[in-house]
């Protein structure tokens, strides 16, 4: 119900500012049921309470069977998981682009939101003790990890698309296509001349979001050794993020020079890279590994 209500609330505040109260519910309840969009939003209204409900159902039993308290990092992933659904789903389902339609920034955030608050209540009525992966985001050795692996995945990315570039003769071209569509909305930017100041600009987004990812691994790896039964939330919130970014560079590649399966590449490879760096950092991690995967004997 939690989860239900937060997206309810979360699109409402989308449609209101943007002028069209109860758009999302109309359009949604209109491609999957048909009829006259109004109509239908009563019957889709139950229809996204139900499939919460088992959406509900179906986290608080892994929760307590993986018997891993992280509802952050799970919360994340299960807001990941619930963006491709919607993704992918609405289009199989309806033909219906509902990412498009809305947008993937609005979407991706009140499916995230959704997932944090499905994963919190659950913590919060089990009365569990928090992990402390959110604590070692503060430490000095976690920033300097999350910092070198996050440069290291950004630099792997940045010269995928240079070497890419270059071999096609327009150095620079596919910073300069994003950097466009990301400050000025340009969806045309992989035809225009490159700009600098789309260039340096996407390059400090770029960044940026390279140093939260490192920081949020380096912490979980900090994290996994001292709590091997971690490892389950770190691995799913792994592969979901994955999965959630493969999501958002099919929205992106329409607007770049190369298919969304190089763009994927250059991810999935700089993740790999990431990976890699903090594993021979964290000797530890095998053993953990192995620890919280493995049950004990007896168990």
């Amino acid at each position: 119900m939690v989860g239900a209500l937060t997206i309810v609330f979360w699109f409402l505040l989308v449609d209101t500012v943007r002028g069209e109260p109860l758009a999302t519910p109309r359009f949604v309840a209109a491609a999957l049921l048909g009829g006259p969009a109004l109509a239908a939003v009563p019957a889709y209204t139950v229809l996204h309470f139900m499939s919460f409900l088992v959406i509900g159902f179906a986290s608080a039993w892994a929760l307590d069977a993986l018997k891993v308290v992280a509802p952050t990092l799970i919360g994340f992933a299960l807001g990941a998981v619930l963006f491709d659904l919607i993704f992918y789903g609405s289009v199989m389902a309806t033909g219906a682009d509902v990412v498009a339609e809305f947008g993937w920034r609005n979407v991706l955030a009140g499916n995230i939101l959704a997932g944090l608050a499905i994963t919190h209540t659950i913590h919060w009525m089990e009365g569990s003790e928090a992990s402390g992966w959110v604590a070692e985001l503060f430490r000095g050795r976690v920033v300097r990890e999350g910092l070198s692996v996050g440069v290291a995945g950004s630099a792997v990315v940045a010269l995928w698309f240079l070497a890419l570039d270059t071999i096609v003769g327009e150095p620079l071209r596919t910073p300069s296509a994003l950097g466009g569509l990301i400050f000025a909305g340009e969806t045309e930017a992989a035809a225009m001349p490159v700009r600098m100041s789309w260039v340096i600009g996407y390059t400090g987004v770029h960044l940026a979001i390279g140093f939260a990812f490192g920081l949020v691994l380096a912490a979980a790896s900090a994290a996994v050794e001292d709590s091997p039964p971690l490892v389950i939330a770190t691995v799913l919130a792994f592969v979901c993020f994955e999965a959630l970014m493969m999501g958002i560079v099919g929205l992106v590649a329409i607007f770049l020079p190369y298919s969304w399966l190089v763009v994927g590449g250059a991810n999935l490879l700089a993740a790999v890279t990431m990976v890699a760096l903090l594993w021979r950092r964290h000797p530890r991690l095998a053993s953990s590994l192995d620890d919280g995967m493995v049950p004990a004997a007896g168990s």
